[in-house]
C-alpha cells in the first residue's frame, strides 16, 4: 500500500484558516459573554421587559413569537428589550441581542421581566444579563479557542 502525503503548503493553508476562524469566533463570542459581566460590575443594573423578538438574522422585523421555524426546525428566536436608560429614569431604550437562548425551551417570553445591565456612559450599550444568553456565547467562545489551538499544534 502506497501512503499518500498532504502537500506542506495544503497543511499551512489550513492551520492558517484554523487559526483566523478560531480568533474570529473566539473575540465575537467573547464580546457577548464577558461585556455583560462587565457592565454589571461597572455600569447600571435595571430591570427591563422583552418587547418582541427578531424574526431572522439579519431581518429588522420585530415578532411576537419567541420561537420560528427555520429550515424545518424549530429555533429560538433572539429577543428584543425595552429598558430605562438609568435606574429611576422614565426615558427608555429598545435594543436588540446578540445572540439567542441555546434552546427553544429555555428562551424568554414575551413581556417577561428581565435583568438589564447597562454601560454608564453610552446607555444605548446594553445586554440582558441572563444565564440562557451567556451559556450559549461562552460554549460559541469556548469552539473558538478550540479551532486556534488546532491551528496552532494541529493535533487534538
Amino acid at each position: 500500500m502506497s501512503k499518500r502525503s498532504v502537500s506542506p503548503l495544503t497543511v499551512l493553508f489550513f492551520r492558517v484558516l484554523m487559526f483566523g476562524l478560531g480568533v474570529f469566533l473566539t473575540y465575537t463570542f467573547a464580546r457577548n459573554t464577558f461585556e455583560p459581566i462587565w457592565y454589571k460590575v461597572s455600569g447600571h443594573t435595571v430591570e427591563g421587559r422583552i418587547s418582541g423578538f427578531l424574526a431572522g438574522r439579519n431581518s429588522p422585523s420585530v415578532q411576537r413569537e419567541p420561537d420560528g421555524v427555520r429550515k424545518g426546525k424549530r429555533k429560538a428566536r433572539r429577543p428584543v428589550f425595552l429598558y430605562p436608560v438609568a435606574p429611576g429614569s422614565k426615558d427608555s431604550l429598545e435594543a436588540r441581542s446578540a445572540t439567542a437562548a441555546l434552546t427553544t425551551i429555555s428562551n424568554y417570553a414575551l413581556h417577561e421581566r428581565v435583568t438589564v445591565v447597562v454601560d454608564k456612559n453610552a446607555p444605548e450599550k446594553a445586554y440582558i444579563f441572563g444565564f440562557q444568553l451567556m451559556i450559549g456565547s461562552f460554549l460559541a467562545m469556548l469552539l473558538g479557542l478550540f479551532m486556534i489551538r488546532l491551528g496552532l499544534l494541529w493535533r487534538l
